[in-house]
């Protein structure tokens, strides 16, 4: 099964969706959780938030979003048939539930890095999980929003990170309908386990991309790529793993 991490956003008032996975995103290994609840719940600050899985578009949408992502790099994870399939269904669900959106956003073997930027290094909480600690960030959506909008401006003035800038772009996007009293969190969940314990305590990666934005901002190229290439050194190892699978 696919290690995966999740960036999700908790919010009252939310309906559920318990639509079954298509059966071909099972054939190809593209299933990262198990059926069974419809939800994820949470305290936050005295308010029960819910975070709906929907797990039925969310694989639709990270099945097709995969297969293009590495479709230009000539690499057929995904096969041909398996993509095209998830695209026409993505595009049939969105035709008959135009109001449904996804809550989580969900990263095969590695957290993107644009993913720190709508965290405080101060969010950063332990817990445990079935194989040992795990890692996870939680932030009112408030604090946030104006994070990952201050990161794209900065990006965005410099006018040479076009890339990495559409990508924040897309998080800004979407982010902006969830409602003020909703909380986002971003989960490691079992990806943690492809690092050591102490690893995963002493990790860093979230302050290291705030540093390399301030320092972006500030005009200080070399410090923003010496933060920015050890965050990304340090999740190479996990993301590779994607091509040997």
């Amino acid at each position: 099964m696919t290690k995966a991490a999740y960036l999700r956003v908790y919010s009252p008032e939310v309906l559920p969706s318990d639509e079954p996975v298509p059966g071909f995103v099972r054939t190809y290994g593209m299933l990262s959780e198990t059926d069974g609840e419809s939800e994820w719940s949470v305290e936050w600050e005295g308010r029960r938030l819910v975070c709906p899985r929907n797990l039925r578009l969310r694989v639709l949408e990270s099945t097709v979003a995969f297969a293009n992502a590495f479709r230009g790099m000539g690499v057929g994870l995904i096969p041909e048939d398996a993509a095209k399939a998830a695209d026409r269904e993505l595009e049939s669900y969105h035709s008959s539930n135009p109001s449904s959106r996804s809550h989580v956003l969900t990263s095969a073997w590695h957290v993107p890095v644009r993913w720190f930027t709508a965290f405080d290094p101060s969010e950063k909480f332990l817990y445990e999980g079935p194989g040992g600690p795990r890692v996870r960030f939680r932030a009112n959506i408030e604090d946030v929003k104006p994070r990952v909008d201050y990161a794209l401006e900065t990006l965005r003035q410099l006018g040479i990170f076009q890339g990495p800038a559409e990508e924040l772009n897309q998080l800004v996007d979407w982010l902006e309908p969830f409602p003020d009293a909703s909380m986002v969190e971003l989960d490691y969940a079992d990806v943690s386990d492809l690092f050591e314990s102490q690893e995963l305590i002493f990790d860093d990666s979230c302050e290291l991309i705030q540093e390399s934005v301030k320092a972006l901002a500030s005009g200080d190229m070399m410090l923003a790529g010496e933060n920015y290439g050890k965050v990304v050194s340090r999740w190479a190892p996990a993301f590779s793993v994607t091509f040997s699978n």
